[in-house]
């Protein structure tokens, strides 16, 4: 179903007396995994609420804890669901290798059969979750009954329940292009996926694309291209990456302080690492910034710090502290490839270095690379000595500075979450 027809059904709807009163919308927010699927709807969803529309975010219970330090109300739906059991583990062998080709996502036709088999087995976990929410999701929704629903592009549930409501849905996220299509048999053309068919057809309802209206915060400079048609909604990112205080005892420039700080993510997953790993991440980490005169700063997670081995003195540890309160104390950032991680130093004007630990990763460090926000390394040229080189150069110039101004003014020309959500309304009013 499209946009369009979709709002005529929920202006329909309305005339039944069943919207929310006084002009007020029910906007249903829909994902499935936490912090970094839902993190990118959070200033929409609370836009929304301050404009007084009503607003609840479902999910699995599993990511209840984290809709509510955001201060929305959540709607926890499903049940647990084994990913790991979900698809063949030889499937995903290609996930590990190294050789998938920048921009795959906007060009299926590079991947190898292995690698367009790991694909579809990733997007069979996302029918998988999808399924398990639906029972719960639609009987909520029944009864709350939505004016739209806006969903994570890899969360299904979210156009499956739009279309069995007969409401608009769109999609919002940025993963580079990486989670357009994902509903199609190739990624491209009009021949959806099997199991994304009996989604819809377990309630009835007609089949809808996930990704085909897409509410989209990335500055037109880091942007690589699209396999299907899109319509995309710009909105200027606000970052959100959870809750927390300013950190004590790290002056920013303003403040007379004169050595660089580098800023090293938590990415090596700390809590699923085994120990010999973790020490040779923190290895890797002091061979790349040796010789730099800068400070040093680990960013890690809450209880994370007794996985540590012995740091080297120049480091420091911060702990559950928000990115967009700890970049802009920062001169450069190195992280593993995550989409929040990347936009929210490119709001804040940090030039950034890329380990990508994914393909999915890969295209994200390729979207900052290609608006000269930063470094993407991948392959080989992720050995320390290498990484050591491109950190000294995001220290040294100032060229990607200027293109990093370029990009936050793209930000700023698009329509604020308090403009967007105006606007979004208007659109499903006709």
């Amino acid at each position: 179903m499209e946009f369009a027809q979709a709002v005529s059904g929920s202006a329909t709807r309305r005339a039944r007396g069943t919207a929310a009163p006084s002009g007020r919308a029910r906007v249903l927010f829909v994902t499935w995994a936490a912090p970094g699927h839902l993190f990118p709807m959070v200033p929409l969803a609370w836009a929304l609420r301050s404009a007084g529309h009503d607003v609840r975010v479902a999910a699995p219970p599993s990511c209840e804890q984290a809709i509510t330090h955001a201060g929305l109300p959540a709607v926890p739906v499903g049940h647990p669901v084994d990913l790991k059991s979900a698809g063949r583990r030889e499937d995903f062998k290609a996930w590990y290798d190294s050789d998938w080709a920048a921009g795959w996502a906007s060009r299926p036709e590079v991947l190898s059969d292995a690698q367009a088999r790991t694909l579809r087995a990733a997007t069979t976990r996302q029918l998988v979750v999808a399924d398990a929410m639906l029972g719960d999701l639609v009987e909520f929704a029944t009864r709350w009954r939505p004016d739209i629903v806006v969903h994570d592009p890899l969360s299904f549930a979210g156009p499956v329940l739009a279309a069995v409501l007969g409401v608009p849905s769109v999609a919002h996220g940025w993963e580079v292009g990486t989670v357009i299509g994902t509903e199609l048999a190739d990624r491209r053309g009009t021949a959806y996926l099997p199991g994304y068919l009996e989604l819809f057809a377990s309630y009835g309802a007609t089949p809808r694309p996930a990704t085909r209206t897409l509410i989209d915060p990335t500055p037109p400079g880091m942007r690589l291209g699209d396999t299907v048609e899109v319509d995309r909604l710009p909105i200027g990112y606000v970052p959100y990456n959870g809750p927390g205080a300013v950190p004590r005892g790290l002056p920013g420039p303003a403040d007379g302080r004169r050595r660089p700080r580098i800023c090293f993510t938590s990415g090596i997953a700390l809590s699923r690492s085994s120990g010999e790993t973790v020490t040779r991440a923190i290895g890797d980490m002091a061979a790349m910034t040796d010789g730099v005169d800068a400070e040093v700063i680990l960013a890690i997670g809450p209880g994370q710090r007794h996985l540590l081995p012995e740091l080297p003195d120049r480091m420091k540890v911060v702990e559950s502290v928000p990115f967009h309160l700890l970049l802009p104390l920062c001169d450069a950032v190195v992280h593993h490839g995550g989409a929040g991680t990347a936009m929210t130093a490119v709001h804040c004007g940090v030039p950034q270095l890329v380990l990508p630990q994914s393909p999915v990763y890969s295209e994200t460090g390729h979207g900052v690379a290609a608006g000269g926000a930063g470094i993407t390394l991948t392959g080989a040229g992720r050995r320390p000595d290498t990484a050591a080189q491109a950190l000294a150069e995001l220290l040294a110039d100032g060229h990607h500075r200027t293109a990093l101004d370029t990009l936050r003014d793209q930000i700023a020309q698009a329509p604020s979450p308090a403009e967007f959500a105006g606007r979004l309304l208007d659109r499903i009013r006709g």
